[in-house]
């Protein structure tokens, strides 16, 4: 699959919203006292929220959303972490 410059940037975006996603939500599992810190963990989570953010700019766009929400949803899949990927997971699993 190649994509052209505009849409490689765009992509480039939105799974930058999902690694930034990632980053609230680490962030604030160390601000609750919920982990420690940890560059390994850290890199985890962004790495993560990258690939959800990447996977959900190809669901929304497939799907025919607007740029803002494709934008909503990958800040929050990233946000959501390995929620996420449960869903999605589960959602193609049932075929729906």
């Amino acid at each position: 699959m190649k994509l052209p410059p505009d849409e490689l940037t765009q992509t480039a975006i939105f799974v930058l919203v999902g690694v930034l996603g990632g980053a609230v939500r680490y962030l604030r599992q160390i601000q609750q006292n919920i982990k420690n810190f940890s560059i390994i963990q850290m890199l985890i989570v962004l790495i993560t929220g990258g690939f959800l953010g990447m996977l959900t700019y190809f669901l929304g766009t497939s799907m025919g959303m607007s740029g803002p929400l494709i934008g909503f949803m990958s800040g929050m899949a990233g946000l959501m972490g390995d929620e996420a990927i449960k869903m999605y997971s589960d959602k193609f699993k049932r075929g729906n």
